[in-house]
C-alpha cells in the first residue's frame, strides 16, 4: 500500500454507511488505483519519447536548414564604377623606363631610337633629352661645319635638359633605330601595333624602327611627335623644343 491507496480507503470509510467492511471492495479499489497510476506513467513515458525523438530530429535537420539558409542568402557583389577608367591615348607611348643606356655624359638615361617614315631622320628620345640627325638636307638648311670647331660635323638639332635646342656636332651618329643588330634595347618601344618598319636607305637589308605619322613618344618631360611636315621634340617643363624637316629647322619650337 502507498499514500494513494490509504487516501482512497479513508475516503470510503468516511462516506460509507456503518456496515461490515468489505475487503473485496477495498482490493478492487486498490487495483483500480494501480491501473490509473500505470496509465499515467505510460502516458508520461510516451510524451517523453515524443519529446526526445523531436529534439533528435531537429538537431539532425539543423545543418540542412542552415545550409539551405546560407545558400538562399544573396551574395554581395562589388559596386560597379559609374565611370570606367579612361583608356590611354593609343597614339602616345611612354618610353621613360625603356631604352639603351646613354653614353658617359648622360649616365642613367635610356635612349629610345626611331626613324621618320621617309628614313631620312634618325632620332632619339630619353628622360634627359631628344635629338634628330638627318642624312640629307636641302641646300642652306644645315649650318657650316665651322661651328663644330674641328670636332666632328653637324648632325642635327638636339634638346638637352632645360636648355634651348641647338645644332650639335659629333663624329658618330647618336641614333641607331635598327630593328636588329645595333638598335638593341633602343628599339624595345617598337611593335607592329604602334610602329612601322621600312628598309634603311643606306642598307635595304636592314629594317628601321619607324615612328608613324600622328604618333608620339614620351620620356619624362620630353616628347617627340611625327607629322608629315617633320619631327617636333619639346620639353614640357622648360617649354623649349625644335622642329626639323629636310627643308627647314626651327630651334625655337
Amino acid at each position: 500500500m502507498n499514500d494513494f491507496d490509504d487516501l482512497i480507503r479513508t475516503s470510503l470509510r468516511e462516506h460509507t454507511p456503518a456496515t461490515a467492511p468489505d475487503d473485496t471492495l477495498a482490493d478492487q479499489v486498490a487495483a483500480t488505483g494501480r491501473r490509473i497510476r500505470r496509465t499515467r506513467m505510460a502516458g508520461v513515458a510516451a510524451l517523453a519519447l515524443v519529446v526526445v525523438v523531436g529534439i533528435a530530429w531537429g538537431w539532425a535537420a539543423l545543418p540542412l536548414f542552415t545550409q539551405q539558409g546560407v545558400a538562399a542568402m544573396p551574395t554581395m557583389s562589388q559596386p560597379t564604377p559609374s565611370h570606367p577608367a579612361s583608356s590611354p591615348d593609343p597614339s602616345v607611348r611612354d618610353v621613360s623606363a625603356t631604352g639603351s643606356p646613354e653614353g658617359i655624359n648622360y649616365t642613367g638615361a635610356l635612349d629610345n631610337y626611331f626613324a621618320s617614315p621617309s628614313g631620312n631622320f634618325h632620332c632619339f628620345i630619353s628622360t634627359a633629352g631628344a635629338g634628330c640627325a638627318g642624312e640629307k638636307w636641302d641646300k642652306g638648311v644645315k649650318p657650316s661645319k665651322k661651328i663644330c670647331q674641328g670636332v666632328g660635323s653637324v648632325i642635327g638639332p638636339e634638346l638637352r635638359g632645360g636648355t634651348a635646342a641647338a645644332w650639335v656636332c659629333d663624329t658618330d651618329p647618336h641614333s641607331q633605330p635598327f630593328l636588329s643588330g645595333a638598335g638593341g634595347d633602343g628599339v624595345t618601344w617598337w611593335d607592329p601595333t604602334f610602329g612601322e618598319s621600312i628598309p634603311a636607305p643606306s642598307d635595304p637589308s636592314t629594317k628601321l624602327a619607324v615612328l608613324p605619322y600622328g604618333k608620339t613618344l614620351v620620356a619624362g618631360d620630353f616628347s617627340c611627335s611625327m607629322a608629315k611636315d617633320g619631327v617636333t621634340c619639346s620639353n614640357a617643363l622648360s617649354g623649349h623644343g625644335f622642329h626639323v624637316s629636310r627643308s627647314k629647322v626651327d630651334l625655337e619650337r
